[in-house]
């Protein structure tokens, strides 16, 4: 038997654990429009693939395309990659009454209009799932009016949906457009974080549960890994794949399994390059202080308390920091090893890509857009507790056990809900101005 853990490559259908929530809300949200922020190997290209793989078997609404932008470098680059996007999707959208190699030569905003028009003809909508979207950066640089052009086809109306996926290293283009006349390019998407996975999605990918073969874990072993990982989907498949042995279970992890390879190092290198200069001097603080609570942050960082509110609210949001008790330590295992080994060049590592000013605009808005998604699961959840509750009413003292672990699994997201929800209305967090 082989070693069943996926590292390197994007994973669909079985292989692919977690993110129910997140991919009801990208498929029914009021936003036509939404943008999902997470680090190197979250897990956003399978995010994306997911969604293909879900609605090309559903045949519903969407007709998905999966369009790639790595190595745009202007309009042209991104209309050429479009039309290849579109001929990988010519079965389906041919469905819509497409015919692909008449759109051959066409430019981006003409593309975007044909298929958009196509799709509200027929009553269905254009899912466009955009990759790699960190390439509209140079095209921002070399093509300006591109990039405007490009924003007014993909927010033009009915027939489409744009779910866009990127670091935040995308957050340059606040920058960059600062000077438009017309609204930034970012400005009405959608704001979402891809995070780690839920306590249970993470131990369901560490047993593998959706396999032919589940994987043989101990709870303890289980524990360990969601502790040493954070829940990190890349990381729990880097360990696991570590730890697995012949007989199709999981050893208990030794310091050895977490050393950082050259290859890890790498991906905590460019994570590190994606932070904002305070960022970075906020994260090596707590790296070096192991565990420290946020208030202590404000007597070593020279901002304003709500500033590095903000900075902390995106480190926890996007991974690099965690709360443990009400105190902040490293988002992971690897990580902190990494920013141990290499503390000392990485204090001369000032100079920075992304602007602290755009991480805080980054940070209100996500934190909004937060509660609004928390507050709407919420209502949800608690919906059904209520129609559960109901089912149970109907058996009187005989309730079947399935229904009733139905039932308090139901209220225990309720409460994590509300945990999750609790810290995020204080509204004098959401100022980064004092």
């Amino acid at each position: 038997m082989r070693n069943p853990y996926i590292v390197g490559s994007y994973v669909i259908d079985r292989n692919h654990y977690g993110r129910h929530g997140l991919i009801d809300y990208l498929l029914s949200s009021p936003d036509d429009a939404v943008w999902v922020v997470g680090n190197r190997r979250i897990g956003k290209t399978s995010l994306l693939r997911q969604i293909e793989f879900l609605t090309t078997k559903d045949e519903g609404t969407y007709v998905p395309i999966f369009w790639d932008m790595q190595g745009c470098e202007n309009e042209a680059d991104l209309a050429r990659e479009l039309y290849y996007a579109f001929e990988d999707a010519s079965d389906r959208l041919s469905q819509l009454g497409l015919d692909v190699s008449s759109l051959q030569g066409l430019g981006l905003p003409e593309l975007l209009r044909a298929v958009r028009r196509a799709a509200q003809d027929r009553g269905r909508k254009a899912l466009l799932l955009i990759d790699e979207t960190e390439a509209l950066i140079n095209v921002g640089r070399n093509d300006p009016q591109g990039l405007q052009r490009l924003r007014k086809a993909l927010q033009a109306g009915q027939g489409l949906r744009v779910i866009m996926t990127s670091t935040k290293m995308l957050t340059k283009l606040n920058d960059l457009c600062r000077d438009w006349n017309t609204s930034p390019f970012l400005f009405g998407f959608g704001l979402r974080n891809l995070w780690e996975l839920d306590w249970r999605s993470a131990a369901d990918l560490i047993r593998q549960t959706q396999s032919e073969h589940p994987v043989r874990a101990e709870e303890d072993v289980v524990d360990a890994i969601r502790e040493h990982t954070n829940c990190h989907p890349y990381l729990i498949q880097v360990l696991c794949q570590r730890l697995w042995q012949e007989d199709n279970s999981l050893r208990p992890p030794t310091e050895d399994d977490l050393m950082v390879d050259e290859m890890l190092a790498g991906f905590c290198m460019i994570d590190f390059r994606h932070l904002a200069p305070t960022e970075r001097r906020i994260l090596l603080t707590v790296s070096e202080h192991r565990l420290m609570r946020e208030s202590e942050l404000f007597s070593i960082i020279d901002q304003p308390k709500g500033h590095i509110r903000a900075f902390v609210y995106n480190l926890v949001k996007l991974g690099y920091l965690r709360r443990v008790y009400g105190q902040l330590a490293v988002g992971n295992q690897f990580l902190s090893n990494w920013l141990r080994d290499h503390y000392d060049e990485l204090i001369h590592e000032t100079k920075s890509e992304v602007s602290d000013r755009s991480t805080q605009e980054l940070a209100a808005r996500g934190r909004r857009e937060e509660l609004a998604y928390l507050q709407e699961q919420l209502r949800i959840q608690q919906a059904n507790l209520q129609e559960l509750e109901r089912q149970r009413s109907q058996f009187g003292l005989r309730v079947p056990l399935d229904l009733v672990n139905e039932i308090n699994l139901t209220r225990q997201e309720i409460e994590r809900l509300r945990r999750e929800i609790e810290p995020l209305l204080d509204e004098d967090d959401l100022d980064t101005s004092t």
